[in-house]
């Protein structure tokens, strides 16, 4: 009988045990179904922009993972969260309150990186970790999911976060096209640094952000440009912008920082537009990017008109010669007409990445630390401007004035000059003496508000105008610069020469105090005739 009561008693246990598998507690994990979205590929140079969920509607997440709850019981407080080994350490996503049988929840996962991944210098493949708990789940129920993700370097831009197997249009082409804002860095110390070289040294100041003056803005456009040919950068080659669909070795570009381009003087058609970007927004200007198939620009808004330039006519693979800066900006503005007749068509091709406007919408670009190396390497590049970057914006358009104190801001109907020659001086203009000590014979100067146009006086130690002329000449010419010229009687019409570009002018000569006193007036080739007005008047008033 004992013999009996074992085998009996085991069998009714399992029965038991039989019958508790059919009853639910809410804790088996079969209860909730898991599917997991998910990233292939973060660029760190947007890691700002994965970290938003407000930036571009929440576009970019690393995963998002959609459950279901399948069982017949609500589960409480259920816990999401996840960590990136080396990364981001284990971190609580949400915490859904109660999930009622049938009710489906979205979690979606925003990492915040440290700000030095923008240094990581190569590719690699990183493992997320996701878990899933609830009130009440034992060991066994949490569900513990992982999948790998490529994280690449630094400069590297992907254009599009579409598979290219599945790309249907230019439009999925362009699809990540607002994250070239995050390669777009004007809080970077050497660009800004760079950019206070151009506005110093190149254009001997400027205003464009304060004035809003597109003819202002336009010749600071024309100093980014000068800068770059005189620093011999050169353009690398047509490589990198998607030119049709099945262009799928294009779909990502390794892209120089601004940075880089400036002291490795060289870059794509993207990286110059990156760089002129940068730096026109590190002047308060609204920079402008326009893609088309196979080539980028760069260019800003102003007073609701848009304004470009073609930045690689600085030369270089297969472009052969150096265009001026006028040659480059009028070929920058016929292509802007093209792009605007084909944006307009809807031509999807054809569009353009409004920096300021993804900035407001969280794409902020990364943070670079200063580096004395590569403030070194600027300095190198700016004094192989040498003082032509200079004197040649001097002798175009610099702030010099006949007359007046040095710096004085002329209220309207004065006069510069002395016993002769002198003239009248427009309302508004600034005067300057002596703004030169290089150049001794340049006496003043007076400029325009808009620094669009300006008026030189020279005394100079000749006996005739000729004389005088060939003079100058010989001062430009220890400066890089040479003119043109061709005196009439007392009246001269000329152009200066630099490697800033064309200065177009008229003026008049008279002996004085054993010298020859010339007064000129002019402005750059590619303003002279929207300044011909003022030029003319101060020209008819010199006497």
């Amino acid at each position: 009988m004992k013999k009996l009561l074992i085998p009996l008693s085991l069998f009714f246990v399992g029965a038991v045990l039989f019958a508790l598998s059919f009853l639910s507690f809410g804790s088996a994990s079969g209860d909730l179904d898991i599917s997991i979205v998910k990233s292939n590929s973060i660029m760190p140079a947007a890691h700002n922009v994965y970290a938003n969920e407000l930036a571009l509607d929440g576009k970019y997440y690393l995963f998002k993972a959609k459950m279901t709850n399948n069982g017949d019981n609500t589960l409480e407080d259920v816990t999401v969260r996840y960590r990136i080994p080396g990364y981001v350490e284990w971190t609580e996503l949400d915490v859904i309150g109660e999930m009622f049988p049938g009710q489906t929840a979205s979690v979606r996962c925003y990492p915040k990186f440290k700000d030095d991944i923008s240094e990581k210098m190569t590719e690699s493949t990183e493992k997320v970790e996701i878990e899933i708990s609830w009130d009440g789940a034992q060991e066994d129920d949490i569900i513990d999911e992982e999948f790998s993700f490529r994280i690449s370097d630094r400069n590297e831009y992907l254009f599009t976060n579409i598979p290219a197997e599945e790309i249907a249009g230019w439009g999925d082409v362009y699809n990540n096209d607002a994250l070239l804002a995050c390669f777009v860095t004007p809080n970077d110390p050497i660009v800004k640094y760079y950019t206070q070289n151009i506005q110093e040294k190149i254009l001997m100041g400027e205003t464009a952000s304060v004035t809003k003056d597109p003819n202002e803005a336009v010749r600071f456009l024309a100093g980014i440009y000068n800068a770059t040919v005189l620093s011999h950068m050169v353009y690398s080659g047509t490589k990198g912008i998607p030119e049709n669909l099945q262009d799928v070795s294009k779909f990502s570009q390794h892209n120089r920082l601004p940075r880089e381009v400036i002291t490795g003087n060289t870059g794509l058609c993207l990286e110059l537009s990156l760089l002129y970007a940068s730096v026109l927004s590190n002047a308060g200007l609204d920079p402008m990017i326009f893609l088309v198939p196979g080539h980028a620009y760069p260019g800003f808004r102003l007073n609701g008109q848009y304004y470009a330039i073609e930045s690689t006519g600085i030369g270089g693979e297969g472009i052969g010669g150096i265009m001026s800066a006028e040659d480059a900006f009028k070929k920058g503005m016929e292509q802007l007409n093209e792009f605007m007749q084909k944006a307009q068509t809807g031509d999807p091709r054809y569009t353009v990445v409004d920096i300021h406007a993804v900035n407001q919408q969280g794409v902020t670009p990364m943070v670079l630390k200063d580096d004395d190396f590569l403030r070194k390497k600027v300095d190198d590049i700016v004094t192989s401007w040498g003082s032509t970057g200079t004197i040649a914006k001097t002798s175009n358009n610099s702030r010099v004035a006949s007359g007046g104190n040095t710096g004085s801001n002329s209220g309207g109907g004065g006069s510069g000059g002395g016993s002769s020659l002198s003239f009248s001086i427009p309302g508004g203009w600034q005067t300057f003496m002596r703004p030169v000590p290089e150049i001794p014979i340049i006496t003043a100067q007076v400029v325009a508000p808009d620094q669009s146009t300006t008026v030189t006086v020279f005394d100079v130690p000749a006996s005739s105008g000729q004389e005088a002329l060939g003079i100058i000449n010989q001062y430009f010419q220890n400066y890089g610069m040479s003119m043109q010229y061709q005196l009439n009687g007392n009246q001269v019409t000329g152009q200066t020469y630099s490697n800033s570009g064309v200065f177009n002018w008229v003026g008049k000569t008279l002996g004085r105090n054993g010298g020859i006193r010339l007064v000129a007036v002019g402005a750059p080739d590619y303003l002279y005739n929207q300044s011909s007005g003022y030029i003319t008047q101060v020209f008819n008033s010199i006497r």
